[in-house]
């Protein structure tokens, strides 16, 4: 089997998230990982780069630890903030 592009895996990792497959954890990291540090952005479309880099760049401050948002207020993305910003992403690319 091939091996998914880091462009494919970044879709990849959106419908499992949005079929429940994977959990918040972990779909942040691998979508961070994915964006930040294997994705060539000249293989995205300007819309894909502006709408995947807001999410990357939230999925990195991500915390599921209420303590966490307690103690850093504004410091860490919450579930909510995920959840938004990936169901305004399937929406606006028709995942």
């Amino acid at each position: 089997m091939k091996e998914r592009t880091p462009k494919e895996r970044l879709y990849w990792l959106l419908k499992l998230f949005k079929s429940r497959l994977i959990d918040m954890d972990y779909f942040c990291n691998e979508f961070h990982i994915t964006f930040d540090h294997d994705t060539d952005y000249d293989e995205l479309t300007s819309k894909e780069n502006l709408l995947f880099e807001d999410l990357a760049r939230s999925a990195a401050r991500f915390s599921g630890s209420l303590e966490d948002h307690l103690n850093y207020p504004k410091v860490y993305a919450t579930q909510d903030e995920i959840n938004n910003k990936v169901t305004a992403i399937l929406e606006e690319l028709n995942i």
